[in-house]
């Protein structure tokens, strides 16, 4: 079974939209009206318990394998009521409004669920990483309604023929472009290659590759070029892009052993041609000596010490020089080093941003002092300084240049970058990556390695890189502009859109970390004096 959630601000036009659909059918839910119009005033009355509410809609849709839909209408209607409650149990919208509406517009049974996020007793919701919540919950139905799992499309393996590419094998015998690369990938990845033996074999066989790698370790991208037809992994499906080579393919890749040879193989000289075994030494003998150079990275705070608080990855792989930090910092306000003190003061105290963290980023110039303010720079994931976010004294987020593509505010944890979370500046992105360290102290569910991204503008993500990741989060809280423009461009991320600010939600944890901390100390006084009393 596969379910999406998203939220949204109104209610009319979210019916609007599951009720005007072709054989739309109202089968129940816990409301009494019938229509768009008689629902949403319905869903008025009980959002009157929370008018400042904004983000007050959630609509849920399940839908389950084509085989799965029951003969009997009503019985599977009953069904389907029965795993709509479930879901909404678990979700933990038991004292809540919601209507339940089947459709039938498409080979896969499914049904869209309208529910208020206010609770009948004027509560919310938290819809914190719901899409994580969910996903538990669908498992759990499946195994208690013996459902099939379905695959989502995001996360299929390899992409299907098309109709016209079927029947061009089928009358013709021939394969088209698309299928070959497919079963070439398939039979070069038999042994589990390395990323360079890899890429040396497609080569061997006709294919041109061209792997994109920033000089942080990042990849843009893998795309192949046979008989002239270029087509990129995405194209191929999710295995042939760099992560899913990895994931589904079993190709090894390190980036201190692979990266130079893999620049070696992308020369014009060198396609189809395999570095002698002297050269390939040499190569990595010079990537481990770039690697023991570099400094390491101390953890965020002394609270926060498991491996994956530690930032990596970050830092470019060689030291810019002298000419190339000047150049950078010559597009962004000047420094005012005598300031850093006061400004990383403000920061710690009106954001609850650990100091660790702000000298961390100091040290590598992602954030100094320009007067009294603080500057974020935004930079490319190759590094390259492009513009910069300044903080003024109010809270509010201004730009230093025109906002150009691929460049914002980042940083990321250890490990192979599988996921991102997106957010709406660098107070957002960071407050957002210490809310995920707060939650996983002992390394409990541990999201995976993570990019954090601070954005002004839907234009500043990096696409082709985002689109290589197993999981995209948009987690944008106050503009849902932005939001839906950067949707636009990642249609199969997760949006999440919290009531309030990520770095309200970050202080107020650490408030009642502070709380619990001083009940603890009040305790223990108490113990102790009543030990000397005895």
């Amino acid at each position: 079974m596969i379910g999406k959630q998203i939220k949204g601000t109104g209610f009319r036009g979210c019916l609007n939209y599951v009720l005007g659909k072709k054989d739309a059918a109202l089968i129940g839910g816990t409301m009494c009206g019938q229509t768009p119009e008689e629902l949403a005033a319905e869903f008025a009355i009980a959002r009157q318990l929370r008018p400042n509410l904004k983000v007050a809609v959630f609509h849920a849709t399940l839908s389950v394998d084509s085989t799965e839909k029951l003969e009997d209408s009503e019985e599977n209607d009953q069904r389907w009521l029965a795993i709509a409650a479930n879901y909404m149990k678990a979700m933990e919208f038991d004292n809540n409004q919601y209507a339940v509406v089947k459709h039938s517009d498409t080979e896969h049974d499914h049904i869209h669920i309208v529910a208020n996020r206010i609770c009948l007793d004027g509560g919310v919701v938290d819809d914190s990483w719901d899409y994580y919540k969910s996903q538990e919950t669908i498992r759990q139905l499946e195994r208690n309604y013996n459902l099939e799992t379905v695959t989502p499309s995001w996360e299929t393996d390899k992409r299907a023929q098309t109709t016209g590419e079927h029947r061009q094998l089928k009358s013709k015998g021939n394969k088209s472009v698309r299928v070959q690369l497919q079963d070439l990938i398939d039979e070069v990845t038999q042994d589990n290659p390395s990323m360079p033996e890899f890429v040396e074999r497609l080569q061997q066989q006709g294919v041109e590759v061209q792997v994109g790698l920033t000089r942080t370790g990042f990849s843009k991208g893998i795309s192949y070029n046979l008989d002239g037809v270029a087509l990129s992994g995405t194209q191929l499906g999710k295995a042939y892009t760099f992560s899913g080579l990895q994931k589904h393919r079993g190709v090894s890749y390190d980036q201190g052993r692979d990266n130079a040879l893999i620049e070696a193989l992308m020369q014009p000289q060198h396609l189809a041609i395999a570095p002698s075994e002297a050269e390939a030494n040499e190569l990595e003998s010079s990537q481990s000596e770039l690697e023991t150079t570099a400094p390491a990275t101390p953890a965020i705070a002394n609270e926060l010490e498991s491996s994956q608080s530690e930032l990596a990855a970050t830092a470019p792989a060689t030291p810019a020089t002298a000419n190339e930090l000047e150049l950078q910092l010559s597009i962004l306000p000047e420094r005012n080093e005598t300031q850093w003190q006061k400004v990383r003061s403000h920061l710690a105290v009106e954001y609850s941003l650990p100091l660790e963290l702000l000298n961390l980023l100091h040290s590598h110039s992602w954030l100094y002092a320009g007067s009294e303010k603080a500057i974020f720079t935004a930079r490319t994931l190759d590094g390259e300084a492009r513009f910069a976010f300044v903080l003024d004294e109010r809270g509010n987020f201004s730009t230093t240049h025109p906002l150009s593509s691929e460049a914002a505010f980042w940083v990321a944890t250890t490990g192979e970058i599988e996921r991102a979370v997106i957010a709406c500046n660098p107070i957002e992105a960071l407050s957002i990556l210490l809310i995920e360290q707060e939650n996983n102290p002992d390394n409990c569910a541990t999201p995976p390695p993570t990019i954090y991204l601070g954005i002004e503008l839907a234009s500043q993500l990096p696409i082709e890189f985002l689109q290589e990741l197993d999981s995209v989060i948009i987690a944008i809280a106050e503009d849902s502009h932005l939001a839906r423009n950067a949707l636009a461009l990642l249609p199969d991320a997760e949006l999440v859109n919290p009531q309030s600010s990520w770095n309200d939600i970050w202080i107020q944890l650490i408030e009642q970390e502070q709380q619990t901390h001083k009940q603890n100390n009040q305790q223990y006084k108490q113990h102790t004096q009543n030990l000397e009393l005895d």
